[in-house]
């Protein structure tokens, strides 16, 4: 389960333009009732790629009139419950605790942003936004690794959700364009333990595929501050997810095809989860663009 946080409401009030190496648990939510936004026309920066940037605001709420992306960043995980907000991460009602019956220390911990309040970005100019916390150690339930509902911790942003947490969750026609791009920084790098994911219309449960996903159990994501990562993914590099080949009995992924990406809710980054340790991280995404060949 994805449990998404975006105030819409406080948007408004601003003037917003507006799991573990094995096996896991997917990020990508349940569908929901929403129609499919189409992609506009396409412009870009010129070199070898062009491309629709999506800016966000001093909330983090992202309204591009060119492509029709409108939506909230927010964070995610284990430990936060669908109702938080301002004053509450909601962990009781979480997958943590609520499903799992795990103690609130247990659950994966988001240091930032806080689940439930604003998610500024860190530096305007890029749009940078920052995350840090520390994935929870899957541990067991009724005799078997809980990975259901210690699945980990992240970020993401809805491409059709004017409404965040007050709207529908809805879906995004991607074909026009090739992929997406932005630029990835980490101070705690949890090297080959981040996914990142496109939900979309379709997909197995709440296993979203991802970048790399047909044939590893991460994303290839090894950037630093100090030696930025500039990250493109194209369509035809999501895939997956890996570890539904080796649950029993397995899965076959190859069922749920990602490509043609007509209806997409949006991007993830996970954290996620492992039997053997904890996984602190700090990361940063900028930058976020559409890839266009026009």
């Amino acid at each position: 389960m994805v449990v998404r946080v975006a105030l819409f409401s406080l948007a408004l009030a601003c003037g917003a333009q507006s799991l573990t190496q094995t096996s896991g648990s997917g990020t990508g939510g349940s569908g929901a009732g929403g129609s499919v936004r189409g992609a506009g026309g396409a412009s870009g920066d010129p070199g070898s790629e062009k491309r629709i940037v999506l800016p966000s605001t001093s909330i983090g709420f992202v309204e591009d009139p060119v492509s029709g992306v409108i939506g909230a960043w927010y964070a995610y995980g284990d430990g936060v419950g669908p109702n938080a907000n301002l004053t509450t991460t909601d962990v009781a009602d979480s997958d943590c605790v609520s499903k799992g019956g795990f103690l609130p220390a247990a659950c994966s911990q988001i240091a930032t942003p806080v689940p439930g309040q604003p998610f500024p970005p860190t530096d305007a100019a890029t749009s940078k936004q920052c995350t840090s916390g520390v994935a929870a150690i899957v541990m067991n339930k009724d005799g078997a690794a809980d990975y259901a509902d210690l699945w980990g911790a992240g970020i993401g942003l809805d491409f059709n959700n004017p409404g965040g947490d007050a709207g529908v969750r809805g879906y995004f026609d991607l074909t026009p364009y090739q992929g997406i791009a932005f630029d990835f920084s980490a101070d705690v790098l949890p090297n080959g333990l981040i996914r990142v994911s496109f939900p979309f219309q379709g997909m197995h449960g709440g296993d979203a595929p991802y970048w790399m996903g047909a044939t590893t159990l991460g994303s290839p994501l090894v950037g630093t501050t100090a030696n930025p990562q500039h990250v493109e993914i194209h369509w035809t590099d999501v895939g997956g997810p890996f570890y539904l080949a080796q649950e029993v009995p397995p899965v076959d992924p190859s069922q749920f095809p990602f490509t043609p990406p007509r209806a997409v809710q949006g991007i993830q980054l996970q954290v996620f989860t492992n039997t053997e340790t904890t996984t602190p991280y700090s990361f940063c995404v900028a930058n976020l663009a559409l890839i266009t060949d026009q």
